[in-house]
């Protein structure tokens, strides 16, 4: 059986009294994926709509099978025509349709899900309802849709967008002779013992300055009396 691509473009929960909440989902074929029909045209130009159903609930067992995708042909005809469209309807074990609505209440959508689909006509033939088939060169699907409306869905996989939590940076290393933002005590109090080491070295240094300068001064002023009395 071949996979069929499908992407979703919107969502809603139906709620109703006594019946199972039904995940609804609009899609569309994943751009990537060709699919012919048999009754004209492709299954990538016709929207379309996903049901999941939780499996198990309301008799919905494993007997009943994962799926099934349903093409349902254009009628009606003026104001009143419908244009063609596909159903899917899928059901998941609890824990998948839990994750599921997780991610829906989370406010995203499946990225991106695969059904695989099939099945044959007949068991002595070997053209099943939706396989492969040649044209110009490209190997695409085919779906038999007129004689095979409804597919049995043999798998189902979904590909959901999550959010990722931001790296954290790095941290830059110092360059040599910058300090850290934060010091301890240690280095306080050794940048301290350098500011009071440094404070009475200059006291030191001005005192002998001055020192200097009185005795230039006192040895100016006698030479001055000396030549103002002779």
């Amino acid at each position: 059986m071949p996979l069929v691509g499908f992407r979703p473009t919107k969502a809603r929960l139906v709620i109703e009294d006594a019946k199972d909440s039904v995940l609804v989902m609009r899609c569309v074929v994943d751009p990537d994926d060709d699919v012919e029909l048999a009754s004209g045209g492709t299954l990538e130009a016709i929207a379309g709509v996903l049901r999941i159903r939780e499996r198990g609930s309301n008799g919905n067992g494993p007997d009943k099978g994962l799926g099934t995708l349903t093409f349902v042909a254009e009628s009606g005809t003026g104001n009143d025509a419908n244009a063609a469209k596909f159903q899917l309807s899928v059901n998941l074990t609890a824990d998948r349709f839990a994750a599921v609505m997780r991610a829906i209440y989370a406010g995203h959508l499946p990225a991106k899900f695969f059904v695989d689909v099939g099945g044959k006509r007949d068991a002595k033939e070997e053209h099943p309802a939706l396989g492969f088939r040649s044209r110009a060169g490209v190997r695409i699907k085919h779906w038999d849709n007129l004689a095979h409306r409804v597919l049995p869905v043999a798998s189902c996989v979904m590909i959901m967008a999550l959010d990722a939590l931001p790296a954290m940076p790095e941290a830059t290393p110092l360059a040599e002779g910058e300090l850290a933002g934060t010091a301890t005590n240690a280095q306080v109090a050794e940048l301290v013992d350098d500011l009071l080491v440094f404070q009475a070295d200059t006291r030191h240094t001005m005192m002998g300055f001055v020192a200097v300068l009185a005795v230039v001064a006192a040895a100016a002023l006698a030479i001055a009396l000396v030549l103002l009395f002779r």
